[in-house]
């Protein structure tokens, strides 16, 4: 499929004036080329992982289609939910051969109808230049009616939605292999593989890694974390932070004494003693013990008594 994905890609690209034609010769030839390098990559990635693994059938890795299946034969220390990773990559063939046998029709009608000049070119406007623009061509009037007009104006629209499914399916196979082989970055890979046709190279990137199941690689990360973390934490007396504050860099320990203790207190003399305003603690013992003792004395004179 990687092969028509670049086709369509150079047929947008294609400079503008172009007979239709020639621009779909010239787009066939270097998406031609194009993906006979990517093919050639992500078959000596699979052959490579398939002989370090010890998978056998290996001469699938070269085989178009089969290879696609063997994506899937290479994954399978990895599942989808509960979708083993061969079933999906098998669904994911058949449907790849479809889309291609679609395409390869698709574009042979093309050819012959570009090629004898039987179609007829749909025009807009731009609303913003007033330029007449190309947007696409239709079958002429002259075979309209006949199967080679009913495939090249409505096998395109059809093979979109069976393209819709290809996707999916490809999308769990990519996925299932890059948890297998790159563990660390699977969903940044898979994406780059679902928005371009770049499956090949990427997977020439990973062909080094060794397989393995994803959910004991998150385990094993959990685990390795956990046990630094005790490590570190032993090592100063329980206190993941070392003794010290994380915020201000001090020592955890609170000082001596009761930290909301007014310092001023019980240090001698009272501030405030010359102003009347508190007693000291002498006076406060005077009067405890004259109360305690009943004692007789006489109050002090009124100060206002003569009023």
């Amino acid at each position: 499929m990687e092969f028509f994905e670049l086709l369509s890609w150079m047929n947008m690209f294609m400079p503008y004036g172009f007979e239709p034609f020639t621009a779909l010769w010239v787009s066939a030839v270097i998406a031609g080329a194009l993906f006979a390098v990517l093919f050639a990559l992500q078959a000596i990635a699979l052959w490579t992982i398939s002989g370090r693994e010890g998978y056998r059938h290996r001469w699938m890795s070269f085989v178009p289609f089969l290879n696609t299946y063997y994506i899937g034969e290479v994954s399978d220390k990895n599942r989808f939910y509960n979708l083993p990773a061969r079933a999906v990559s098998a669904a994911l063939a058949v449907v790849e051969l479809l889309l291609a046998a679609g395409f390869i029709l698709y574009y042979v009608v093309a050819g012959m109808v570009y090629a004898g000049g039987l179609y007829d070119t749909v025009t807009q406007t731009s609303a913003l230049t007033g330029q007449v623009l190309i947007v696409g061509y239709q079958a002429s009037s002259g075979i309209r009616g006949t199967w080679l007009a009913w495939i090249f104006d409505n096998l395109l629209t059809i093979l979109s939605y069976v393209q819709l499914l290809y996707i999916l399916l490809n999308v769990l196979v990519v996925i299932t292999f890059f948890q297998t082989y790159a563990c660390r970055r699977y969903v940044l890979m898979s994406l780059g593989c679902v928005l371009f046709p770049v499956k090949g190279i990427l997977m020439f990137a990973v062909r080094g890694n060794r397989g393995m199941n994803y959910r004991d690689y998150v385990r094993g990360e959990q685990r390795r974390r956990y046990e630094a973390y005790q490590q570190y934490s032993n090592q100063n007396g329980g206190n993941p932070y070392g003794g010290y504050n994380p915020y201000n860099g001090r020592p955890s320990a609170p000082p001596p004494g009761d930290p909301y203790e007014d310092p001023r207190e019980g240090s001698g003399e009272d501030p405030f003693g010359g102003m009347g305003s508190s007693p000291s603690s002498s006076d406060r013992s005077a009067r405890s013990g004259d109360k305690d003792r009943g004692s007789s004395q006489q109050p002090p004179e009124d100060p206002f008594g003569d009023l």
